[in-house]
């Protein structure tokens, strides 16, 4: 039981970047409009940047590559007008 409650906590950071992408992208002027080359460009950035040490599912910053999609979600559901 110790265990899985330890491994709900690694989720917590990743969590707390999407959170924090949903008030950026909010935030932001102007809306997306290239999601499929932003969400390329995510994925190998957060292929370099590697994982935490404790996630051993994929090789990729799953911290980074959840707040870029939040900034996303953020942007196209509260954000901005278009040019």
């Amino acid at each position: 039981m110790l265990e899985t409650i330890l491994s709900n906590y690694l989720y917590y950071p990743s969590i707390l970047a999407f959170l924090f992408g949903v008030l950026i992208g909010a935030k932001y002027r102007y809306k997306i409009k290239n999601i499929f080359g932003y969400l390329i460009l995510a994925i190998v950035i957060a292929y370099f940047l590697k994982e935490f040490p404790y996630y051993d599912l994929l090789p990729l910053s799953f911290s980074y590559l959840s707040a870029v999609i939040g900034i996303i979600i953020g942007n196209r559901l509260f954000g901005g007008k278009m040019p």
